[in-house]
C-alpha cells in the first residue's frame, strides 16, 4: 500500500492557503478477498527548513543531498527501443541526452501507465516528476542518460515533522453536505443531490470485492476516485485533501493539532515547508511534498485552439414505403407525409494544446455564431477537457463533438482556459480562427415519372404530387433544376496496370492510352472480368472498391485491355433546361424547351437535382420520351393519265403534280369507288412502288393492281401521300374513271 501527496504553494483564492491532496490506494485487495477500504482517518504532518542549500529545477525545491546520482548509463544501440529499469520507483528524475534524436517516455511499471513523455535531442536538459517512476523506456537509435539522477520521496530526510490535522476520511461518507463544507470554508460548487450521489458511489465501493469486477470496467472504488478527482474541492469535502491556511478549520470530525499558517506579511525566498500524510491504523507513510513559502505561479493561458473536421449534416427523410401511390395510385396505398425536425448536426473536433506542465485540462467555451438564413443569435456552451490518450503528445487535448445548430451557415469557433488539479484556472487563450462547417447533405428530387413532348414544349409528370423539400432546401429558396440530355457518355479503349490495394476496401490501377480521366469519376471500368464504378481519380491511376469475396489483388486483375465507360449522370452530359421553386411544385412540370424538328422518331431524356444554398444536389432519375417529326405537307394537286396495261395486267399510271414539289417522298394509293382522303386512309392500299421523289419536281409513275373493267367504265380514287422517317402527310385525292377494256 502506498500512499501519494502533491502539494501546492500558496493560493490568494478561497481557500487560501497551501493545497494538499492525496490517493490512498483504497481498491487494491488485501489479499482475503476484500479492497483495502476506506482509511479512519488520516494525519496531515508539516515539517519547516531552510531553502538555501536546495535546488530549485522543479516545481518544489528539494536538498541537493536527497538526489541519487546513477552514473550515465547507455541505452539502445543495435535496437531502435531499449529500456533502462531504475533501482526502485522514484518521484523525478534528471539527466542530459547524449545521443541521436529520441522519445523517451518514463513509465510505472507497477500500475502500468506512463507519467512522462519527451522528445530530445543531442544535449537536451531532461527533468520529470510523477508519482511512481521505475522506468526509462527510449525510442531512437541509441544514447546516454549523463547525469542520471533521481529522487525518492518516501525516504525519512530527519525532518521535524509536527502533525497539524486529523482528518475523518470514513466518517465523511455519513455525513450530510452541510457538514463536510465545513472543511472547504465557503459555498460549494457540490449540491446536495449530487453529494449524496457521491456518498452512494462510496457505499457501493464499499461493499464490493475484487470478486465483482468487471474486465474493461472500472471497479465501484475506481469510479469513486474519480468523482473525487473532478475537483480538488470534492477531495477535500470527502477528506482526500486540505489546506494549510488561515481559514482552515475543518468539519466537527476534524481535529486540528496545530495552527494552521497564516498568510505571510511577505513571502520568504528561503523558507518552505515540507508535508506529508499518514494513515495511523495502517502505519503508510506518503511521500513528502515541499512548497516554497511563495505565491504559486499562475496558470498560464493556452493556445488558441484549433476546429478541425468540421461538418454539418440534415436529417435524412425515411425512404418510401414499397408500393407508393405514385400519381395515379389508389387512397388505400396513402401514407402520411414524414415531417422531419428541422434541427441540424454539427460533428467537430476541438484540439487545445497547453502551455503550463501543471495544467490538467482545460475548460473550453464554444461559441456557435448567428445564422444569417434563420437570424438566429450566437450561442455558447462551456466543458472540460481531461481526457488524455497515452499515445497524445504532452499537454495535447482534443474532443469529438456533436452539436445541434440552428443552421448550416454557422461558424464555430471556441476559446481555452487550463485548469489544474488545485481548480485553479488560467486566462482564455485567444479565440480560435470561426469554421464554416462542411455541409454533408445529398438532398434527392422529386421523381419523375413520365415525359411528353411536342411543338418544343415538355411536359413532366411526379410521380409524388405531395412531395416537399426538406428544411434546409426549403429556407434556402431552393429551386428544382430541370436538365436534358445533350450528349452520350464517353467511352475509351484502354491499357490497365496490376490492381493494387489501396486501403479501406479501395483499389487503384494505373491507366494509359486515355486522357481526361477525370471524366470517368462515377463511371465504369471493364478488365480481366470485372467492371466496378470508379470512385476517384489520381493523375493517370483510377480508384474502385471491388466486392468482398474478390479477394486479394492478386486474384482481382493483372495488366491487360479494358473499356472505361462515362458515367450516365455525369454533368457535362446534360444541359440546364428549366427550373422551378422547389416548395409547392405543381404535379406536372411544363416548359418551354425548343428544338430543331428530328429526322424521325427520336429519344429526349430529362433530369432533375435540386439547387439550393449555392449547391446543387443529386440527379435524380431518368425519364425518357419519344419526339416525333413534324407532319408533313400535303402534297399538291394532281391529274392522273393512265398510260396502259402491263404484262401483268397492272395498270400504269402516271400521276402530274399542278405545283412542282421537289422536295420530299411520295406514296400512291389507290381505292374503288369515290372517297375523301379519311377513307381513303381506312380502306385504300398502296401501290406497288416504294416512296418515291417527283420526277422534275413533277411526276409520279405507279402500277396498281387494279380490277380492269370489261364492258363498262369505273370509277377509283387514287391519293398522294407525302411521307418522312416516322411521319406521313394527309393525302392529296383525285377520283378518275377508267374506261372499260371492250367499250
Amino acid at each position: 500500500m502506498t500512499i501519494y501527496l502533491s502539494a501546492l504553494g500558496w493560493i490568494g483564492d478561497k481557500p487560501e492557503g497551501n493545497r494538499l491532496r492525496w490517493r490512498v490506494p483504497m481498491g487494491e485487495p488485501d489479499g482475503a478477498g476484500r479492497y483495502l477500504g476506506l482509511p479512519k482517518e488520516i494525519i496531515v504532518e508539516r515539517a519547516p527548513f531552510d531553502l538555501r542549500s536546495y535546488s530549485k529545477r522543479f516545481a518544489a525545491a528539494y536538498s541537493t543531498t536527497w538526489w541519487e546520482t546513477l552514473g550515465s548509463p547507455a541505452v539502445g544501440g543495435i535496437f531502435l527501443a531499449d529500456e533502462y529499469k531504475l533501482p526502485g520507483p522514484v518521484q523525478a528524475v534528471s539527466f542530459v541526452w547524449q545521443g541521436g534524436p529520441a522519445r523517451i517516455e518514463f513509465l510505472n511499471g507497477r500500475e502500468g501507465t506512463r507519467e512522462g513523455m519527451r522528445t530530445a535531442v543531442n544535449g537536451d536538459a531532461i527533468s520529470v516528476e510523477g508519482s511512481a517512476i521505475d522506468t526509462i523506456a527510449v525510442l531512437g537509435t541509441g544514447g546516454t542518460l549523463a547525469n542520471l539522477r533521481v529522487l525518492d520521496l518516501f525516504r525519512d530526510r530527519g525532518l521535524d515533522w509536527q502533525p497539524i490535522a486529523e482528518i475523518a476520511v470514513e466518517r465523511s461518507f455519513t455525513a450530510d453536505l452541510d457538514t463536510v463544507a465545513k472543511r472547504y470554508g465557503q459555498p460549494t460548487t457540490l449540491s446536495e443531490r449530487e453529494w449524496d450521489e457521491l456518498k452512494q458511489a462510496a457505499q457501493k465501493a464499499i461493499a464490493s470485492g475484487p470478486a465483482d469486477a468487471v474486465p474493461g470496467e472500472p471497479t465501484a472504488w475506481e469510479t469513486l476516485e474519480l468523482l473525487m478527482g473532478i475537483r480538488w474541492e470534492f477531495a477535500l469535502l470527502c477528506g482526500f485533501a486540505y489546506f494549510d491556511g488561515p481559514d482552515a478549520t475543518g468539519c466537527e470530525f476534524d481535529k486540528l493539532t496545530d495552527r494552521p499558517l497564516e498568510r505571510p506579511q511577505s513571502f520568504s525566498e528561503i523558507l518552505a515547508y515540507a508535508y506529508r500524510v499518514r494513515d495511523p491504523d495502517s502505519g503508510e507513510t506518503s511521500n513528502m511534498a515541499v512548497v516554497p513559502l511563495t505565491m504559486a505561479p499562475p496558470l498560464n493561458a493556452p493556445i488558441a485552439p484549433q476546429v478541425v473536421g468540421a461538418e454539418v449534416r440534415v436529417p435524412e427523410a425515411p425512404s418510401p414505403a414499397e408500393g407508393s401511390a405514385g400519381s395515379t395510385g389508389s387512397l388505400k396505398l396513402f401514407t402520411p407525409l414524414p415531417f422531419l425536425p428541422e434541427t441540424y448536426r454539427a460533428q467537430l473536433t476541438h484540439a487545445v494544446t497547453l502551455s503550463d506542465e501543471q495544467a490538467q485540462g482545460a475548460e473550453l467555451e464554444e461559441a456557435v455564431g448567428a445564422s444569417p438564413t434563420t437570424g438566429a443569435g450566437e450561442e455558447r456552451r462551456s466543458f472540460f477537457l481531461r481526457s488524455h490518450r497515452p499515445e497524445d503528445p504532452p499537454s495535447f487535448y482534443e474532443a469529438a463533438r456533436s452539436v445541434d445548430v440552428s443552421f448550416p451557415d454557422v461558424r464555430i469557433r471556441s476559446r481555452a482556459r487550463a485548469l489544474d488539479a488545485w481548480d485553479r484556472l488560467s486566462d482564455y487563450s485567444p479565440w480560435s480562427a470561426p469554421v464554416l462547417p462542411e455541409l454533408r447533405h445529398e438532398p434527392l428530387p422529386p421523381t419523375f415519372e413520365s415525359v411528353s413532348y411536342a411543338s418544343g414544349t415538355a411536359s413532366i409528370v411526379l410521380s409524388d404530387p405531395d412531395w416537399q423539400p426538406d428544411s434546409l432546401v426549403r429556407k434556402t429558396g431552393g429551386r428544382l433544376a430541370v436538365y436534358r440530355q445533350t450528349a452520350v457518355p464517353r467511352t475509351a479503349d484502354a491499357v490497365f496496370g496490376a490492381a493494387v490495394p489501396a486501403g479501406s476496401g479501395l483499389y487503384r490501377a494505373t491507366v494509359s492510352g486515355v486522357g481526361s480521366l477525370a471524366d470517368f469519376i462515377g463511371g465504369t471500368l471493364s478488365v480481366g472480368g470485372y467492371t466496378e464504378t470508379i470512385a476517384a481519380v489520381s493523375g493517370t491511376e483510377v480508384v474502385f472498391r471491388l466486392p468482398d469475396q474478390a479477394g486479394t489483388a492478386a486474384a482481382v486483375f493483372g495488366p491487360g485491355s479494358g473499356r472505361l465507360v462515362q458515367d450516365l449522370k455525369h454533368p457535362s452530359l446534360w444541359t440546364h433546361v428549366a427550373d422551378f421553386p422547389a416548395e409547392h411544385l405543381p404535379d406536372t412540370l411544363l416548359f418551354s424547351d425548343p428544338l430543331p424538328a428530328p429526322a424521325g422518331v427520336s429519344v429526349v431524356s430529362y433530369a432533375g437535382r435540386l439547387s439550393y444554398f449555392g449547391r446543387l444536389g443529386p440527379f435524380g432519375g431518368i425519364v425518357r420520351g419519344l419526339r416525333y417529326p413534324e407532319t408533313p405537307v400535303v402534297p399538291p394537286p394532281f391529274t392522273v393519265e393512265p398510260l396502259g396495261i402491263d404484262f401483268y395486267h397492272r395498270t400504269l399510271l402516271q400521276l402530274r403534280f399542278t405545283v412542282p414539289s421537289p422536295d420530299g417522298a411520295f406514296t400512291v394509293w389507290w381505292c374503288d369507288g369515290e372517297a375523301g382522303a379519311e377513307e381513303l386512309a381506312s380502306r385504300g392500299a398502296p401501290g406497288s412502288h416504294k416512296a418515291q421523289t417527283a420526277k422534275d419536281g413533277l411526276y409520279l409513275y405507279e402500277s396498281l393492281a387494279l380490277p380492269i373493267p370489261q364492258h363498262s367504265d369505273r370509277m377509283i380514287t387514287i391519293g398522294v401521300q407525302r411521307v418522312g422517317e416516322g411521319a406521313q402527310s394527309d393525302f392529296a385525292v383525285v377520283s378518275c374513271r377508267l374506261p372499260a377494256l371492250h367499250g
